[in-house]
């Protein structure tokens, strides 16, 4: 039997919460299966075994009181980033925007990690001050593995100075919290304004963890901790888009 593209295995999965339709499920499920869902935070509740896994995504899929609305799917290899809308109700804020990092072997699903946007974590301040500090040096020769680096270490360090000159003339962060949607920042001064304040606030702990690079998109999974509790500390992804080595997108999801 010809093994499934991942394209095509991403399209059926998607399908199923499409339609409420769980019966193509247990073909699109490894034995191996991990997924973590995007709730409780910190964590989100992590389910182990093609059984567990085929049980909680059969559940949500029978559940009509949701509608799954995929957005951009982007695959690489045996590897996709799926975008997508949850509605339960008829407003925009009766629906929550979220990610899903999907990983395959022979066409068939082993590894799901969910994001969401969320109102639930303490970041800094709004400001509209912007430092106004630009790097005019050429940045075409700075790889995406180096744009990354670089930009962790402002906010492991809290060093603000490191993201003047990674940031592009027509940047877009967006942000995630609060739900549905996140804020939505356009422009070098806004982003490097909320960028620099939160690099420089030491009340948050910033670790990354091990990232993913796909030519140009940067997928920067993370740890932060702003208290000593175990519910003073979250866990999310961000999405960055760099181009001529700088970064001109900044997609932003937690666990809600």
């Amino acid at each position: 039997m010809t093994t499934r593209t991942t394209a095509e295995t991403i399209e059926l999965f998607n399908r199923v919460f499409i339609d409420h339709d769980p019966a193509p499920l247990p073909e699109l499920i490894g034995a191996d299966c991990v997924m973590e869902a995007i709730q409780p935070a910190p964590d989100g509740t992590r389910v182990e075994g093609y059984d567990a896994c085929l049980a909680f995504w059969q559940a949500l899929a029978e559940d009509r009181t949701s509608q799954f609305e995929p957005g951009e799917v982007i695959v690489d290899g045996e590897r996709a980033t799926i975008h997508w809308r949850l509605r339960f109700g008829d407003g925009m804020t009766e629906s929550l925007r979220g990610v899903s990092l999907v990983r395959l072997r022979d066409g068939r699903i082993v590894e799901l990690l969910g994001y969401s946007k969320t109102g639930g974590v303490p970041l800094a301040a709004e400001t509209d001050e912007a430092d106004g500090a630009a790097a005019d040096a050429v940045a075409a020769g700075r790889s995406t593995r180096e744009v990354l680096d670089q930009y962790n270490e402002a906010f492991r360090l809290h060093d603000p100075s490191l993201l003047t000159d990674l940031i592009a003339d027509d940047c877009v962060i967006d942000d995630s919290g609060p739900a549905p949607d996140g804020v939505l920042r356009v422009g070098r001064e806004a982003s490097l304004a909320r960028w620099s304040e939160l690099a420089a606030n030491h009340d948050l702990t910033f670790t990354p963890e091990l990232a993913e690079i796909h030519g140009d998109l940067a997928v920067q999974p993370w740890h932060l901790q702003w208290g000593e509790g175990e519910q003073d500390r979250v866990r999310g992804v961000n999405l960055i888009r760099i181009r001529d080595g700088r970064i001109v997108e900044a997609r932003g999801y937690v666990k809600a």
